[in-house]
This record gives C-alpha cells, sequence and structure tokens, in this order.
C-alpha cells in the first residue's frame, strides 16, 4: 500500500555517485518507501533525453518514512552548483532543503539567508512546477529552497 506523502519544512538533500542504485539501497536498509511522482530522471529533463545512461541518473528522488521524516537523493555531479569550486566533494554532498507553501515567504528567507552568502542558483520558476533555488549561508551551509505553484 503506498504511502502518504508527508511535506516537512527541512529535508535533508543527500548527493551521492551512482544516485539510482543509491535509492535502491536506501529503500532496502530503512525499508522506506520513494515517492513516485516526486522523483525525476535525468532522461526526463528536457533537452537530456538522449544522453547515454539518463534513465540511470536520479535528479531527485524523495524517501518517505514511516514517521512522517524524509531523505532525498539526488545524483551528486561536477556541474551546476559545484563547478565553481572545482567539483563536488563529500562534505559538500548534504544540503538542506526547504518546503515553502508561500512564495513570498520562500523570497524573503532566501534573502536573509543570502545576506553575507552566496546565492548559487537565483529563486525562479522551473519547468517541474515549483519556484526553486539555492543559496550558501555565511556558514557555508547549502540550502534548497522550494515552492511549489498550484496546478492548473
Amino acid at each position: 500500500m503506498a504511502q502518504k506523502e508527508t511535506m516537512q519544512r527541512f529535508t535533508p538533500m543527500l548527493y551521492v555517485k551512482s544516485s539510482y542504485e543509491a535509492v535502491a539501497f536506501y529503500q532496502e536498509v530503512f525499508g522506506v518507501e520513494e515517492i513516485a511522482e516526486r522523483t525525476m530522471l535525468l532522461s526526463q529533463v528536457p533537452g537530456m533525453e538522449q544522453v547515454p545512461g539518463a534513465e540511470h541518473v536520479v535528479v531527485y528522488s524523495k524517501l518517505q518514512f514511516a514517521d512522517g521524516s524524509g531523505l532525498n537523493v539526488a545524483e551528486l555531479s561536477d556541474e551546476g552548483v559545484y563547478a565553481k569550486d572545482g567539483g563536488a566533494v563529500v562534505g559538500n554532498n548534504i544540503h538542506v532543503g526547504l518546503q515553502h507553501t508561500d512564495t513570498a515567504v520562500q523570497k524573503a528567507e532566501f534573502d536573509r539567508l543570502a545576506e553575507g552568502g552566496t546565492v548559487m542558483e537565483p529563486l525562479e520558476e522551473k519547468f517541474w512546477g515549483t519556484v526553486f533555488g539555492i543559496v550558501q549561508d555565511r556558514y557555508g551551509v547549502i540550502w534548497e529552497s522550494n515552492c511549489y505553484l498550484k496546478q492548473g
């Protein structure tokens, strides 16, 4: 029986190499369920459909625990937010996801986190139906800010 997704305010974002296998591994180890409607593979990203092996690269996956907590897993790469620092390394592979229901609150928090920090990806609407951005705060913590937009 599919477990109902719980939206928690803070979500650990774990970036690993071989993400597709890691998701299956964590499901088995922790006895958790993957929320299929939240899973996105690289092959689903516009323009990436023909990348060899894209159907086995996780861009985003949410694992839901019975107590309502969650763990997000995605591929660790040397591109995107990691490129400016010379590539991905263990140590910058854990981010904190912020889940919002109001874009005004999202922007206010994002801007505060950016004070004395670095905007790695500005807040903007994304093709997957959210306003999303990444900021590294003045203490080096990387925050991924996400707000699902109303569909329809």
